[in-house]
């Protein structure tokens, strides 16, 4: 056990939870975080669960298409930060948002980062994560992808200056791996689908993701 109780991190701990949104995904031929999904858009869905979740702050990182996704968005619990370098991958979006924390002054013991196109894990997945950080020794929680750790994740602060410094498309999974020893690696359950492709949304809707 780290030195608090569960109840005392419960209570004190403070966690950012971070969507990354910024790509322009070309394969889909349409703007993937505007796609519908139940009464919304499927980066709105995850806005929704990371705003019901057990942490302090929800940040969206956005970027390419900016200006077309920021007026969709309703939910006023959240900060939006612009990633104008979001073309060189992934790891850029991490960047942009601990550099947002520091610049801004904000304090937070622990950032949760996930996707904006994995609209099956809700808020109780994210809170489960939440949890094991609180009552697990290890300093990062990551989610099993594809038989290897992966994101959703969060990461304790003794972690934030590592994740200030990726490049270019190198993105969490690479200091997941490179730290294994203090990783806590929880299953999703076959939750965490990424939507990458026509197809594998149009599954996923008709199943899933259909207003009722």
């Amino acid at each position: 056990m780290k030195s608090s109780t569960f109840e005392e991190k419960k209570q004190n701990v403070k966690i950012a939870f971070v969507i990354l949104a910024a790509g322009e995904s070309t394969r889909m031929g349409s703007i993937k975080q505007l796609l519908p999904w139940k009464d919304t858009t499927l980066l709105e869905h995850v806005i929704n669960q990371g705003v019901a979740s057990n942490v302090a702050s929800v940040f969206v990182i956005l970027g390419a298409n900016y200006d077309r996704i920021i007026d969709t968005i309703t939910n006023s619990k959240i900060t939006v930060i612009k990633n104008r370098d979001w073309s060189s991958g992934m790891g850029s979006s991490i960047v942009c948002a601990i550099d947002y924390i520091k610049k801004n002054n904000l304090y937070f013991d622990a950032i949760l980062i996930a996707l904006a196109d994995q609209p099956l894990i809700e808020f109780m997945y994210f809170n489960k994560l939440v949890n094991r950080f609180f009552d697990t020794d290890k300093n990062i929680v990551a989610t099993l992808t594809k038989n290897r750790p992966g994101v959703p994740s969060i990461f304790g602060k003794e972690y934030f200056k590592i994740l200030s410094e990726l490049k270019n498309d190198i993105g969490a999974r690479e200091i997941i791996n490179s730290h294994i020893n203090d990783v806590y690696i929880e299953k999703a359950g076959g939750l965490n689908i990424d939507i990458d492709t026509k197809d594998t949304y149009k599954i996923l809707y008709n199943k899933y993701g259909k207003d009722i």
